[in-house]
């Protein structure tokens, strides 16, 4: 009990910090260091668990896998490639309801922060004379635009939570599958209902606009085919992908450097850094193993644990790193320790997601609904049921492993 307070007075004070402002870069440290103050740390174990933290092959790996994404990222915005996505999956689809989902679905392919606001531009274009209400757009942008944030080795969520789990990224994928899944789905009738259908303008060739998009997002798709299908490394098979849009930009070593310095956002890293070094102080103090007695001995199903506190945390923080960087080093041995369980770690994840999705401290959705002018509260309500029904969707990596 003891253990499971003092981690409780922690995290309180990591989400008040977090309300009021401060950069979770700064957060994290600060919320390590508080912690090994209630537990007495020795300063020289505390400096140990911090080199260990920042050290360590799998932070390093997670530092240049979040790297070479944003590395990437740049690269195909500046070099115009996104765009050409954009349009010409536009011309290739022939219903606008299509392009209305599939257009923050592309741009959501890359972890883009704040990203919502590119394609909510395009999701009012798609929607071109059709009496849709400011709502139900911003929904529409909303819930396509997080439908890869389950499943894609190039966000920072699922890398953070492969680096403390252990698992594999491709075993996530797999076990976080039927929530992506799901959100395709369930969008068809809570975010297009009403819309009836319409085609778009002829044009010709839309297989030739089709195969330039599929031209254009070959790095993505290349990424994320080296990852889940063949399982190579992600930081290796991000980095192949960027040395390849350098050589057909015909980058130079003076456009490299300005690529490189312009991507990689200092913010970011020590954001993962702060992560590590909390988790690793949470073994150091025996935070976790007494948290896990306590939880074990309290008659709690370990399901409902998963459950409310990833997803508490996600409606808290507005940030998949946040909930998960705060609460999976926790809940680690309830999802089977150093052995996890896939299908307790995606219940876990998604609970913690669908609490991301409804937070009104989300970067995504704030500005989406300011975009549209849409009230916040209106399009609140409309994500309520269909997140409860994704969130169900946990019953098959559940009942899968």
């Amino acid at each position: 009990m003891a253990d499971l307070f003092k981690t409780v007075t922690v995290l309180i004070v990591i989400v008040i910090l977090l309300r009021r402002k401060v950069s979770m870069a700064a957060v994290m440290p600060l919320g390590a260091l508080l912690l090994g103050i209630i537990y007495f740390t020795p300063p020289r174990d505390f400096i140990t668990a911090t080199t260990i933290a920042v050290f360590s092959p799998k932070s390093l790996e997670m530092t240049l896998t979040l790297m070479l994404t944003m590395v990437m990222e740049n690269v195909l915005r500046t070099t115009g490639m996104l765009k050409r996505m954009v349009c010409s999956l536009s011309a290739a689809l022939p219903d606008r309801r299509l392009v209305m989902a599939a257009m923050p679905a592309m741009i959501g392919m890359l972890p883009s922060p704040g990203g919502a606001v590119f394609s909510a531009p395009m999701v009012n274009e798609a929607a071109g004379g059709i009496p849709v209400a400011a709502e139900q757009k911003a929904l529409i942008n909303y819930w396509y635009r997080h439908i890869w944030e389950y499943i894609s080795p190039l966000y920072p969520g699922i890398i953070l939570a492969a680096g403390i789990t252990g698992l594999p990224t491709q075993r996530l994928f797999i076990a976080n599958l039927p929530f992506a899944l799901s959100v395709v789905v369930w969008g068809i009738p809570f975010c297009l209902r009403g819309i009836g259908r319409q085609r778009t303008a002829a044009v010709r060739g839309r297989g030739r606009e089709m195969l330039t998009f599929l031209v254009m997002a070959s790095p993505i798709l290349l990424a994320l085919l080296l990852v889940v299908l063949f399982r190579v490394n992600p930081a290796l098979s991000l980095s192949g992908a960027v040395v390849v849009l350098y050589l057909v930009h015909r980058y130079t070593p003076g456009m490299i450097i300005r690529n490189l310095m312009e991507s990689v956002s200092a913010k970011a890293l020590f954001l993962v850094i702060g992560i590590m070094i909390f988790q690793e102080v949470l073994r150091v103090t025996g935070a976790l193993g007494g948290i896990s007695t306590f939880f074990a001995s309290s008659g709690l199903p370990v399901y409902l644990v998963l459950l409310l506190i990833p997803f508490i945390a996600g409606v808290m923080t507005g940030l998949t790193v946040g909930y998960v960087g705060i609460t999976f080093p926790l809940l680690l041995p309830l999802m089977g320790g150093a052995t996890p369980s896939p299908g307790l770690v995606a219940l876990a994840f998604a609970a913690g997601f669908a609490g991301v999705m409804l937070s009104p401290v989300h970067l995504c959705y704030v500005l989406t609904c300011e975009y549209f002018q849409a009230d916040i509260a209106r399009v609140y309500h409309r994500l309520f049921i269909p997140s409860a029904f994704v969130l169900s969707a946990a019953i098959i990596p559940l009942y899968s492993y």
